[in-house]
């Protein structure tokens, strides 16, 4: 099973469709003894995830996930990341974690001590106590750059059917060459892409085209919206020389109880099935950050 379970939903109100706000814990075991059944077996995790991760380490059916975790971003003051790890494994009730990622992709560009803290990484997946080593970014740049500085294992990156930068034929060539594997996130948008059309925020009108477009395509191939959201990653690209599948590790979803679970992995064995082509995929691809960088919306 490639999904992931993400789990910011475990510690914050977190998301622009989440009507439900933070999940309570007991609501937090219920899906992790569903997601174990249905085959997830990583949780996506952080220390900046509100209390996520001392709920996962309360919580005993945490004990059967792999578990990723993140180094907040660091202020120039800040020259270690052992502290934040240490905390972590604390509050997750944990020995040594899957993978290990920088949360802030500034933190191996411009921070003043960046061979340090990659030093202190790459140390402790010598002393095993991480697997994997990685950076979540925000943009195909900052990886390009940080690629040519340090070796890493994972990145995870916003992919979506707006968002398809990070799949384009140059970065699957790096990723290849770089022997790097993807955690693709915000393949919903925060769930904008799920929101019916007459309950978007103001924000969202100069992309009533687009959002349309997306729904449209839906209704034409009689699916739904959730199920092509999927399908930009649960298909093969066939017309690409290294197929997307060969180079996603996990695909990070986000859920808030079992029925949307359960629903979650229905949609994407059916998008795995979904008769779309490539060029219907393409179609949708929009790079204006003002739709697909959630950090710039202005939404209340």
């Amino acid at each position: 099973m490639e999904l992931a379970l993400g789990t910011v939903q475990f510690g914050l109100d977190y998301g622009i469709s989440n009507q439900q706000g933070q999940v309570p814990k007991s609501e937090v075991a219920q899906i992790l003894l569903h997601a174990k059944s249905l085959g997830i077996n990583t949780l996506d995790c952080a220390g900046a995830y509100g209390n996520s991760e001392k709920v996962l380490g309360e919580l005993q059916e945490s004990e059967h996930f792999n578990l990723v975790s993140k180094i907040p971003a660091l202020t120039p003051q800040q020259i270690s990341i052992l502290p934040f790890f240490e905390q972590s494994l604390v509050d997750l009730n944990r020995n040594k974690l899957d993978t290990l990622l920088f949360h802030q992709a500034d933190n191996l560009l411009n921070h003043p001590n960046k061979e340090q803290i990659f030093s202190e990484i790459s140390q402790l997946k010598a002393q095993n106590l991480v697997k994997r080593i990685g950076i979540s970014v925000y943009s195909p740049e900052q990886l390009k750059a940080i690629s040519k500085q340090f070796t890493l294992d994972i990145v995870q990156a916003p992919i979506n059917i707006f968002d398809q930068r990070f799949i384009s034929t140059d970065m699957l060539s790096l990723y290849q060459k770089s022997s790097l594997l993807i955690h693709a996130r915000s393949l919903f948008l925060q769930g904008l892409l799920l929101i019916e059309a007459e309950k978007l925020p103001p924000y969202f009108y100069p992309f009533k085209e687009e959002l349309s477009a997306f729904d449209k395509l839906a209704k034409y191939l009689s699916c739904s919206k959730l199920t092509l959201a999927l399908s930009v990653l649960a298909q093969d690209s066939h017309n690409k020389c290294i197929p997307i599948n060969s180079v996603i590790d996990k695909i990070v979803v986000g859920v808030c109880n079992t029925e949307q679970l359960i629903e979650m992995v229905n949609a994407y064995q059916q998008a795995k099935k979904l008769s779309i082509s490539i060029e219907e995929i393409n179609l949708l691809a929009d790079n204006r950050l003002e739709l697909i960088n959630p950090s710039l919306w202005q939404v209340e």
